[in-house]
Order: structure tokens, then C-alpha cells, then sequence
């Protein structure tokens, strides 16, 4: 399949509402097999919440269309020490879980990047990186 960049922007577009005004909470653990799957043995190590608008209106940079998380801070002090290993971004009901998402530093291809996956308490963290995309040619 191969999208045209009108309907990847539009695509892309009808889902980052459900973004504006939850959370993306970095857990250490194994991701679950999918979203809907509860956490199991995970530890919550730290917590950003998106802004009211989570996503501006997706653009094209070819092979994408793409846009930029906008979080209510970049950097937040976690409250516990771990790896993170993955995130869940949930919605601002507090218990509708939207996305998991691959964590990790630049180059490592991740969803997410931060600056040290290796997180401890009294060290802030800050999300370099997170972009919501959708391939279209």
C-alpha cells in the first residue's frame, strides 16, 4: 500500500487528538505484547504529560507525514530508578491506553529518545525525540 501525502496527513491527523492532555509514563520491564495487554512487573520510573494540543497538525518530510509531541515539560524528575525500556502514552481519562512505544537513545532507532535510558531518582529526564508518524509517498 502506498498512502498519498493528503491521506497520510489526514490519517495522522485523526488520531493525535487523543493525545491532548494525558500521560507518557517510561516503564522498566518488558513492553506488553500489545497496548490492550495490562503491565505486569513493570516499574513506573517517570511520567510527562502532554500539552492540552499533544500534536500540532502533521506536515510531510518525505517518506512521512509526521508531528512533534508537545509535552507540558520536556524534562521531569522521575520517581524511580531503573531502564527504561518502554513508554505508554495514556489518554486523559487516566486509564485508556493509547500506545506503547520503544525507548532509547539517539541512533538507537527507537520511538522515543531520551538521553539515558539507565533513569535514577534525583536525575531529571528529558525526551529528546518523539514524533508521531505515518509512511506516505
Amino acid at each position: 500500500m502506498n498512502l498519498s501525502q493528503a491521506t497520510g496527513i489526514a490519517m495522522l491527523a485523526g488520531g493525535l487528538p487523543h493525545f491532548n492532555g494525558g500521560t507518557l509514563t517510561f516503564y522498566s520491564g518488558t513492553m506488553p505484547t500489545t497496548p490492550e495487554t495490562a503491565l505486569a512487573g513493570n516499574t513506573a520510573l517517570v511520567a510527562f504529560s502532554f500539552a492540552a494540543t499533544a500534536f500540532p497538525a502533521p506536515t510531510y518530510s518525505n517518506p512521512v507525514a509526521q508531528s512533534l509531541a508537545i509535552l507540558a515539560a520536556a524534562t521531569v524528575n522521575p520517581t524511580a530508578s531503573g531502564t527504561a525500556t518502554f513508554a505508554r502514552a495514556v489518554r486523559s481519562d487516566g486509564s485508556t491506553v493509547i500506545a506503547d512505544y520503544t525507548v532509547g537513545v539517539a541512533g538507537s532507532g527507537a520511538d522515543i529518545i531520551i538521553g539515558n535510558t539507565g533513569i535514577q531518582t534525583g536525575v531529571p529526564v528529558t525526551v529528546n525525540s518523539f514524533a508521531m508518524k505515518l509512511p506516505a509517498v
